[in-house]
C-alpha cells in the first residue's frame, strides 16, 4: 500500500497528502517529534529519550504532558494507527510515511538543501545536536545523489535538472568542483560563456583562498574552450592567423529527442571505458540528425573530448579524401594528434598540408603506387586516432555519409573494423534513401560484423513535442494567435517544417504561407510532401532579403565547406565586410547556423532549394563578366592575375585530385584538373562566356597572364 504521507527533510520541511496538500504544524516541536520517529519508523523510542530530546529543561511532569500532547497531535494528523503507543514507548509504523532521505541511495530523492534547512527548536539543544549529527552523516550521501541526478539529466540533454541539482550541490559544498562543473555546463549549453567563466573565476580565486590548491586540469580545459573557442566565423580572418587551437560546438534546441540523445550519451559513457563505438543515425531530411549530433558533441566537448566534424557534400564525392582530410585538419587545429608516429603523420601530409606546417619535423611520406596510398593512408589515420584517443576521448562526427567520397567511407571503414581498446566514438549520418544506392556507405552503416556498430533511426516527432517547438519558438512573441494545430498538420512531425513555417508565421501572421500549404491539402502525399512545404517557406522567406544577403546566399549554396571564406564573396561583387555581415543576415534569418566556429546551412534541405534557385547563375555570371572585364582594362592585366579566388568547393590543395561537377539547373559546370606549378596544388577560376551558350564554367587557372 503506498505511503498517504510524504515527509521532505532536505531542505525546508514539510508533511504533504498523498493528493500534495501540506500538512501544518501549530508547534515546531510536534514537527520535530514527527521528523525523529519518521525517520526510523519502526524503532521504539523510550518517552524519557524524546522527553530529553525537545524538553530537557521541563520538569518531568510537565515533559511528560508535553509529549502526551504531541504524540495526540500525531495521530490526529496522520491516523490512530500511525503512531504504535505502548507504556513506556512509542514508534511510528513503518510505511505510512514515505520520507525523502530514505531515496538517496536510488537517487531518486528530491533535494533542495540541507537536512532539515532552516529549522530550529527553541530551547531544544539535544534535538539541534542530533539534526547536526544526522546532517553530518547524510551529506556524503547527498552528494553522491545530486552528481548521480546530474548525470541523468546529461544522459537526455536536460541541463536545466543539471542546474538545478548543481546549484543545490554548490550551497553544499562550493568547493566541489562537480558543483562548479554543473553550473558551468549549464550556462555554456544556453550560451552564457560569460556567466559560466564567472562562476569559474570566482571558484578558482575562492579556491586558492581557502585551500591553495588549484582546479583540476579538465575544469581549466573547459574553461580555456569557454574563452577562446575559435575564432568567431563572422570576422574575416587575418592572412597570418595562427590555426585555432580549439573548436567549440554549440548545443542547439533538442526537443523530443531525448530518448535518441541518451542512445549517444550511453555510447560515450562506454567509449569513456575504452570500449569504442560507432553510432550510425539515419532519417530523412529535416528531422533533426545534425542538430542531435553537433548537440551531443557539444556535451562531449565540456567533457573533454576532442571532436572532428566534417559535413559531405554531393559535389566532392568525386574528390577521393575530401571528408577524410577536413577531419585530419580539425584534429591538427586542436593539437591533439601531436603523440602519433611520425611516419603516420607524415602519410596524412599527402591529403592534409596543415600537418606538416603544425608538425613541421615529420618526414616526407615514401613514393608508392597509387594501389597502395589508401592502405597507407588507412593505416596511418588508425595509428592517429588511437594515439590522439590515448591524451583524450575522441569523436569523429560525418554529416550525411551517403554524399562522402568512396575513399573516405573506405578508411572510415577500416578505422570501424580495426578499433579496439580505445576512447574513440565514430558518430555517422545519413538520409536512408541515398544511403541504399551508395554501395560503399551503405557496405559501412549495415556492417553487423562490427562489433562496435549501433543503428539510430530518427522517425517523425509526435503531436506533444512538435507542439513543445512551436510553443518554444513563439514564446518570446507578441503574436498570441499562432495556430499549432494547423503547423503541426502541415509539418507532419518534420522539426525543420516546424521552426520554418513558425517563424515565417511569426513574420507573415494571416498572409503566412499556411493558408497555401492547407490548400494544397488535397493533392496526393507524394506531390505535397514536406520539402514542398519547405520549398514554399524557403522562397518566401529568401524574397525578404536584401541583395547583397541573397546574392551571398546564392553563392553559399556552391561553395561547401568553404562557405566562410569570405574573400571568395567578391565573386558575387561583397567585400570581406559586406559577406560579413549578409552571412550574419543569413544567419540571423535561420538559413545558416553555426557549427564548430564555421557557418554552414541549417539543412542540406535548404541548401538545395537556394542551389537550384535560377538567381544563383545569373549572380556568378554577372562576377565573371565584371571580373573579365577588369582584366581587359590596361592596367589592370596584373592586378586581376594577382587578386583570382579559388573556387573548389571544399577541396583543399590535393596532388592529383579532378574536379567534374554534374551539370546542375543553375546552367554553370566546374571543371578542373591539376595545376602545372608550385605545391603541385589545384586552383579553379571562373571564367565567363566560355561554355555553350554562354554557360559559365570554371576552368583551371595556370598562372599566365
Amino acid at each position: 500500500m503506498a505511503p498517504s504521507f510524504r515527509l521532505f527533510t532536505l531542505g525546508p520541511p514539510q508533511l504533504l497528502t498523498a493528493s500534495g496538500e501540506q500538512v501544518r504544524f501549530r508547534t515546531r516541536k510536534h514537527f520535530a517529534l514527527l521528523a525523529r520517529l519518521a525517520l526510523e519508523a519502526g524503532h521504539r523510542f523510550t518517552r524519557d529519550y524524546l522527553m530529553d530530546l525537545l524538553w530537557p529543561d521541563t520538569p518531568a511532569r510537565l515533559g511528560r504532558h508535553s509529549l502526551a500532547q504531541g504524540i495526540s497531535v500525531l495521530k490526529a494528523k496522520l491516523g490512530r494507527d500511525t503512531v504504535q503507543i505502548q507504556k513506556a514507548t512509542v514508534a511510528l509504523a513503518e510505511g505510512a510515511v514515505d520520507v525523502d532521505a530514505h531515496h538517496l541511495d536510488d537517487s531518486q530523492a528530491e533535494i533542495q538543501g540541507r537536512f532539515l534547512d532552516g529549522f530550529e527548536v527553541p530551547r531544544a539543544r539535544p534535538f539541534e545536536d542530533w539534526k547536526d549529527q544526522w546532517a553530518a552523516k547524510l551529506q556524503p550521501r547527498l552528494r553522491d545523489c545530486l552528481v548521480k541526478q546530474m548525470d541523468s539529466g546529461r544522459r537526455i540533454g536536460d541541463y536545466a535538472a543539471v542546474e538545478r541539482h548543481a546549484q543545490v550541490l554548490f550551497d553544499l559544498d562550493p568547493l566541489l568542483e562537480d558543483a562548479v562543473r554543473g553550473l558551468m555546463e549549464a550556462r555554456a549549453w544556453v550560451g552564457d560563456r560569460t556567466d559560466a567563466l564567472k562562476i569559474f573565476g570566482r571558484y578558482e580565486e575562492r579556491l586558492a583562498q581557502e585551500l591553495g590548491a588549484k582546479p583540476s586540469a579538465d575544469l581549466v580545459r573547459m574553461a580555456d574552450l569557454l574563452r577562446e573557442g575559435k575564432r568567431s566565423p563572422t570576422r574575416p580572418p587575418a592572412p597570418d592567423e595562427p590555426l585555432a587551437m580549439q573548436r567549440r560546438f554549440e548545443p542547439e534546441m533538442l526537443i523530443g529527442r531525448e530518448r535518441e540523445f541518451s542512445m549517444l550519451r550511453d555510447a560515450w559513457l562506454e567509449v569513456r571505458q575504452r570500449q569504442p563505438r560507432v553510432m550510425v543515425i539515419t532519417g530523412d531530411p529535416g528531422l533533426g540528425k545534425t542538430t542531435l549530433t553537433n548537440t551531443f558533441a557539444a556535451s562531449c566537448q565540456m567533457e573533454g573530448a576532442v571532436v572532428a566534424r566534417a559535413q559531405a557534400y554531393d559535389a566532392e564525392r568525386d574528390l577521393p579524401f575530401a571528408v577524410l582530410s577536413e577531419l585530419v585538419k580539425q584534429l591538427v587545429q586542436q593539437r591533439a594528434i601531436g603523440g602519433a608516429d611520425p611516419e603516420a603523420l607524415g602519410e596524412l601530409t599527402r591529403i592534409c598540408s596543415e600537418v606538416a606546417q603544425a608538425y613541421p619535423g615529420v618526414p616526407k611520406p615514401l613514393d608508392w603506387s597509387p594501389e597502395v596510398v589508401p592502405l597507407r593512408l588507412a593505416d596511418a589515420f588508425l595509428k592517429t586516432v588511437t594515439a590522439a584517443a590515448e591524451e583524450s576521448p575522441v569523436v569523429l562526427v560525418v554529416d550525411d555519409l551517403h554524399a562522402a567520397d568512396n575513399a573516405t567511407v573506405g578508411i572510415l571503414h577500416v578505422l570501424a573494423r580495426k578499433l579496439s581498446a580505445a576512447r574513440a566514438l565514430l558518430v555517422l549520418t545519413a538520409r536512408p534513401g541515398e544511403l541504399r544506392v551508395t554501395v560503399a556507405a551503405a557496405a559501412l552503416a549495415s556492417d553487423q560484423s562490427i562489433p562496435a556498430l549501433r543503428q539510430l533511426e530518427l522517425d517523425p516527432l509526435g503531436p506533444a513535442e512538435s507542439r513543445r517547438i512551436v510553443t518554444e519558438l513563439a514564446r518570446a512573441s507578441s503574436r498570441s494567435a499562432i495556430p499549432p494545430d494547423r503547423i503541426l498538420k502541415a509539418s507532419c512531425g518534420n522539426p525543420l517544417a516546424i521552426e520554418l513555417l513558425t517563424r515565417e508565421w511569426l513574420v507573415q501572421g494571416e498572409r503566412s504561407l499556411l493558408g497555401d500549404i492547407d490548400a494544397l491539402d488535397t493533392e496526393p502525399v507524394p506531390t505535397m510532401g514536406i520539402p514542398r512545404a519547405i520549398a514554399d517557406v524557403f522562397k518566401r522567406n529568401a524574397s525578404r532579403i536584401d541583395s547583397r544577403a541573397r546574392a551571398a546566399l546564392n553563392l553559399a549554396a556552391i561553395l561547401g565547406r568553404r562557405l566562410s571564406e569570405f574573400g571568395l564573396y567578391e565573386l558575387v561583387g561583397l567585400s570581406a565586410g559586406q559577406a560579413t555581415e549578409a552571412l550574419t543576415s543569413l544567419r540571423d534569418e535561420g538559413f545558416l547556423r553555426d557549427s564548430g566556429g564555421d557557418l554552414e546551412f541549417r539543412n542540406e534541405l535548404l541548401r538545395a532549394q537556394a542551389h537550384a534557385a535560377e538567381p544563383v547563375a545569373t549572380a556568378v555570371s554577372q562576377a565573371g563578366s565584371r571580373a573579365a572585364g577588369d582584366a581587359a582594362r590596361p592596367g589592370r592585366m596584373g592586378a586581376a592575375a594577382g587578386d583570382r579566388r579559388t573556387l573548389c568547393p571544399g577541396a583543399g590543395d590535393r596532388e592529383g585530385d579532378s574536379i567534374r561537377s554534374r551539370r546542375s539547373r543553375t546552367g554553370f559546370e566546374l571543371r578542373g584538373g591539376p595545376r602545372s606549378g608550385a605545391n603541385d596544388s589545384e586552383h579553379l577560376e571562373l571564367q565567363a562566356g566560355a561554355g555553350e551558350g554562354g554557360q559559365v564554367q570554371a576552368t583551371p587557372w595556370s598562372g599566365a597572364t
